[in-house]
């Protein structure tokens, strides 16, 4: 088995920055992710964060919410949506 590299600091940051703007706009803007999606998704920013404090996570986000995500990331990107609270999860 092919070890992966650890992620730094910098890609988790920008990793739970993408995944709390394709929260926000499917809470803003379309019904894009089920209410259990929601859930797998704040579960894969749980376990960002638990890296962030030095731990160690087994956590495996399912293929369809990261497609979900990612179409969601390109929707922002072509229509340039930013959200109606723009503050960002880390100045709550």
């Amino acid at each position: 088995m092919i070890k992966q590299p650890e992620p730094n600091k910098s890609e988790i940051l920008e990793e739970l920055d993408d995944l709390f703007l394709a929260l926000q706009y499917a809470g803003e803007k379309t019904a894009m992710l089920t209410t259990g999606e929601r859930i797998c998704v704040n579960q894969q920013r749980a376990s960002l964060f638990r890296i962030l404090d030095g731990h160690e996570t087994s956590f495996v986000q399912s293929p369809t919410v990261q497609k979900k995500v990612a179409d969601i990331l390109h929707l922002i990107d072509k229509t340039d949506w930013e959200p109606h609270n723009d503050k960002g999860w880390r100045q709550q």
